[in-house]
C-alpha cells in the first residue's frame, strides 16, 4: 500500500496571459521505504508537484482537480478503491449527460460573444473529469449517510455494554473515513474553487513532522543572520515540546548522522561550504523523523565530486533510516544510483515511469531517449552528445495532441491532434506515447 498517492492532480497558476498548466493530470504512488526519482527539464512541473504535496504553493496557485492522499498507517486503502469506483461510475453518467447537452446546443459563430450557458456546462464538465475530494463526497452522499447512521447505532450498542460492537465499529468508521476522502492534503488547505485559504492547523501535524523537504539551493534556504544550529533547533521546537538542551543534543546527533563535525553547530551559513550547507539542510529535514523526505535538486550548484558525495550520503541515510524519498533532478544519472524507480516529467505530465534499470535498458518514450542521450556515459561507447531540438512548450498554450510532438523525430499525424494514452507493455512500466507498444515490441528505443 502506498504511503502517498497523487491522483489525477492538476495545479494551475493564474497569470495575465491565462492558466499555466504546471501539473496537469499527474498520477503517482510511492510505497513505504521506496526511493523515487523525478527528472526532467526546467519548467516541467517537478518542483510544483513537490510543493503541492507539501502545500507550499504560492497564492496564485489553484488546485483544479485531483487528490494527494497521505495515509501513514494504511488503514483506509482497502476501502478507498471501492468508494472511488462507486463515485466514478456515477460521475461518468453525468459526464455523458453533459456531453449530450453540449452537443445539442448550437455551436457559437466565429467572433461572437461567448455563450454563458455553454461556458458553465464546459466548466462543470471539466471539474467532473478531474474530481476533487469535495466532488467525490457529493457523489457518495448516500453511502456516507448510511455509514454515519451505522456508526451512531454501534456507538449506542457499545454504551449499552455490547461486546461485539467494538470491532465492527472500527471497520465502519474506517469505511466512513474512506468515503469522506479523509487523508487528502488538498482538502486540508483548499476551498471548493481550488484557491488557497488560510493556514489550517491540521497541516502542522503533517508538514515537516511527517513530510519534509530539502529545498533547491541551500544557500537561499538558510537564514544568513542565524546560526545553522539555531535554525534546526527552531524547526524542532516549533513541532515538539523540547528544552533548548534537548533540542541541541538532537542537532548534534543529526550532525553526526550527516557527517558534519558537531563543533560547527554555532557557525553561520556563510562559514559552511556548499556541501556542508546541503548536509545541514538534509539534517534539518530529518530533524523530526519524517516518513517522507522530498529532496529538490540536492546537488544544485555543487561540483561533481561534492555532488557524488552528497548522493552517497543520501543513499546511506536511506538504507540506515529506511526513509521514503522523492529526489528531484535534471540529471537522470544523478538519481539512478539511489532511486528504485524513475518518473520522467515533460510539460506538466509524467511521460514515462519505470524501474531505474529498466528505463535505461528499455526506453519507451522519445523524450526519455533524448534526455538520456544528452548525458555522457562513463562506461558505454564514446559518442557525440546530442541535445533535444527545440525548447519546452509554453504551458499557457501547450501543443495539441502529444505535448512533445513539435520536438519528436518519430511524430506522425495522430501525435498532432490526439492526446496519447498511457501504454503499459509490462508491469511497472508505463509511457505516454501513441507508439510505446511498437517501441517495446520492435526494440526501437532500446539502449545498450
Amino acid at each position: 500500500m502506498p504511503l502517498v498517492a497523487v491522483r489525477d492532480l492538476r495545479v494551475y497558476f493564474r497569470i495575465r496571459q491565462g492558466w499555466v498548466r504546471a501539473v496537469d493530470g499527474v498520477n503517482l504512488s510511492i510505497d513505504r521505504g521506496e526511493t523515487v526519482g523525478l527528472v526532467g527539464e526546467s519548467g516541467c512541473g517537478k518542483t510544483t508537484l513537490a510543493y503541492a504535496i507539501t502545500q507550499l504553493l504560492p497564492s496564485n496557485a489553484h488546485i483544479l482537480g485531483g487528490q494527494v492522499i497521505w495515509e501513514p498507517d494504511g488503514k483506509l486503502y482497502p476501502y478507498r478503491e471501492e468508494y472511488w469506483k462507486i463515485a466514478a461510475e456515477r460521475i461518468a453518467k453525468d459526464i455523458e449527460a453533459l456531453k449530450a447537452r453540449l452537443a445539442a446546443m448550437p455551436k457559437p459563430e466565429e467572433g461572437s460573444k461567448p455563450d454563458a450557458e455553454r461556458a458553465a456546462l464546459e466548466e462543470e464538465l471539466e471539474l467532473l473529469r478531474h474530481p476533487l475530494s469535495v466532488t467525490y463526497r457529493s457523489y457518495l452522499e448516500p453511502e456516507i449517510r448510511a455509514l454515519e447512521a451505522k456508526v451512531a447505532e454501534l456507538e449506542a450498542q457499545m454504551e449499552q455494554g455490547s461486546r461485539g460492537a467494538g470491532r465492527q465499529l472500527a471497520q465502519v468508521q474506517a469505511r466512513l473515513a474512506a468515503a469522506r476522502q479523509e487523508g487528502d492534503l488538498m482538502a486540508v488547505t483548499r476551498r471548493k474553487d481550488g484557491r488557497l485559504r488560510e493556514y489550517h492547523p491540521k497541516l502542522s501535524a503533517v508538514r515537516w513532522a511527517q513530510i519534509s523537504i530539502v529545498f533547491q539551493g541551500a544557500m537561499n534556504a538558510l537564514n544568513p543572520v542565524y546560526t545553522v544550529g539555531d535554525q534546526i533547533v527552531e524547526a524542532i521546537q516549533t513541532h515538539e515540546q523540547m528544552s533548548d538542551d534537548e533540542a541541541r543534543k538532537r542537532v548534534e546527533e543529526l550532525y553526526r548522522l550527516v557527517g558534519i563535525p558537531t563543533d560547527r553547530i554555532d557557525n553561520y551559513p556563510h562559514e559552511y561550504s556548499g556541501g556542508m550547507k546541503q548536509r545541514a539542510m538534509i539534517a534539518m529535514a530529518l530533524a523530526l523523523g519524517p516518513r517522507l523526505v522530498i529532496m529538490d535538486e540536492p546537488t544544485t550548484a555543487l561540483d561533481v565530486i561534492t555532488a557524488a558525495k552528497i548522493m552517497d550520503e543520501i543513499r546511506r541515510l536511506q538504507e540506515t533510516l529506511k526513509m521514503t524519498l522523492i529526489i528531484i533532478s535534471h540529471d537522470v544519472s544523478t538519481v539512478a544510483k539511489v532511486a528504485d524507480r524513475i518518473c520522467v516529467m515533460y510539460a506538466g505530465e509524467i511521460i514515462e515511469e519505470s524501474s531505474s534499470k529498466k528505463i535505461f535498458s528499455q526506453t519507451l518514450h522519445p523524450y526519455t531517449e533524448g534526455l538520456l542521450g544528452a548525458f555522457p556515459s562513463v562506461k558505454g561507447e564514446k559518442k557525440r552528445i546530442e541535445s533535444i531540438p527545440g525548447s519546452p512548450p509554453s504551458l499557457v498554450t501547450p501543443p495539441s495532441g502529444c505535448r512533445f510532438h513539435p520536438r519528436c523525430k518519430y511524430a506522425k499525424d495522430i501525435c498532432t491532434t490526439t492526446p496519447p494514452p498511457y501504454v503499459v507493455p509490462e508491469p511497472g512500466h508505463r509511457s505516454l506515447c501513441h507508439f510505446s507498444q511498437d517501441f517495446y515490441t520492435q526494440g526501437a528505443l532500446t539502449r545498450t
